[in-house]
């Protein structure tokens, strides 16, 4: 699949592969979500057991009518969940993750990761917390 674009709701036992993956609203994806760009923009929980890509964006949705109607129907606690995230240029909000792997990483507000591996940079907002960070 070359794009991926999600507007509310997607669930899948397997992977999703796609060159851009962007979703606004909730997924649950039961293996790998693999893309070289993605873009998420938390309306209500996510969640995959692994996260793969170049590119790797996670933010907070805003107040829309969208994020209350997810939020009012799935009455979940608004953040991404994964065992693994890996890419060479990651921002995270709101994320809960064992590892977390990459080039470039910055963890942004809300973040609950036990290990942050990172080969160059490396940012933390006095918000989250990271049980350890590793240089490679």
């Amino acid at each position: 699949m070359r794009e991926a674009t999600l507007r509310g709701m997607l669930k899948t036992s397997g992977d999703c592969e796609a060159e851009m993956f962007s979703a606004k609203g909730a997924f649950t994806v039961g293996g790998l979500l693999n893309a070289g760009r993605i873009e998420v923009y938390l309306h209500a929980g996510c969640e995959a057991k692994e996260i793969g890509g170049e590119y790797i964006e996670v933010k907070k949705g805003g107040s829309s009518t969208l994020n209350k109607l997810l939020k009012h129907i799935f009455n979940s606690a608004t953040i991404l969940s994964a065992e693994t995230i890996e890419g060479d240029d990651i921002y995270l909000e709101y994320t809960r993750a064992k590892v977390v792997r990459g080039k470039n990483v910055a963890i942004g507000p809300g973040c609950e990761i036990e290990l942050v591996e990172s080969a160059e940079q490396f940012r933390l907002d006095p918000d989250s917390r990271v049980k350890q960070h590793v240089k490679r």
